[in-house]
């Protein structure tokens, strides 16, 4: 008895948090709706330290930081939306309008069609999506080993084999996006330079010759780390050396 006790009491703890969470949310946007931007970020930032994120949530975090014309935060939270929801058009736009903004005009390395369509595809789902699809075609090639094993005709047993095939490329192929696109999220590889100016290093060190200069808003890769300084390259292919307190890592 007392356990169920404990088990509705955890239970109504979590649907009064749920419910106090989704009221922030509705506040915040009440906020963006009435032009009160810093109101309505310090609303979204208490609602993502709660432990609740989603790219709803970085989306509109991001869009009140535009608004305010803080373009880097703008584009960290865009940029975290993203992650989660690569598939999501209007924050594709909204990062791209952010990002025409930036002074540093980079020109990337030019990449052939068949992996920018490999990458376009892999981008239509999140991880999630990808999983399901992959559980889905999995178990459709059950079925279709089901039919190839037990048919009573030559042709059912073709046309199962080829389905089957089909399948289960498809479940494989899935399963992989599924991980690329959880290895994004678990292992954040790129950054957003914070710094409005910042020399890049030959070396992680302060004496190191400056290579070329950065502004706020450009995102970087982060290669390796070496104490509290970054190795870094950029999407031209250029690389370089910044301290961990120019960046903020997406």
């Amino acid at each position: 008895m007392k356990t169920k006790i404990f088990v509705f009491v955890l239970w109504l703890f979590y649907g009064i948090n749920v419910v106090a969470q989704d009221n922030r949310i509705e506040q915040g946007n009440q906020f963006y709706s009435e032009g009160k931007f810093d109101q309505a970020i310090e609303m979204y930032q208490s609602i993502l330290q709660s432990g609740l994120e989603s790219a709803t949530l970085y989306y509109n975090l991001g869009n009140a930081y535009y608004k305010s014309g803080k373009l880097p935060e703008a584009i960290l939270n865009y940029e975290r939306a993203l992650l989660l929801a690569p598939q999501n058009n209007d924050i594709r736009y909204n990062l791209r309008l952010a990002y025409e903004q930036t002074a540093d005009k980079i020109e990337k390395v030019d990449q052939f069609f068949i992996t920018k369509w490999f990458q376009s595809i892999r981008n239509l789902n999140d991880s999630d999506g990808w999983a399901v699809y992959s559980i889905v075609t999995f178990v459709l090639f059950l079925i279709g080993c089901g039919f190839y094993l037990f048919g009573n005709s030559s042709l059912i047993k073709k046309v199962a084999f080829a389905f089957a095939a089909i399948f289960i490329l498809l479940s494989i192929t899935s399963f992989s996006f599924s991980s690329y696109q959880k290895d994004k999220l678990v292992n954040r590889t790129h950054a957003i330079i914070f710094t409005p100016t910042v020399n890049i290093k030959s070396s992680p060190d302060q004496s190191g010759t400056n290579l070329f200069v950065l502004h706020q808003g450009t995102k970087v890769e982060l290669i390796s780390k070496l104490g509290e300084w970054w190795n870094i390259r950029l999407e031209d292919g250029n690389e370089g050396w910044i301290h961990e307190s120019e960046i903020e890592v997406i």
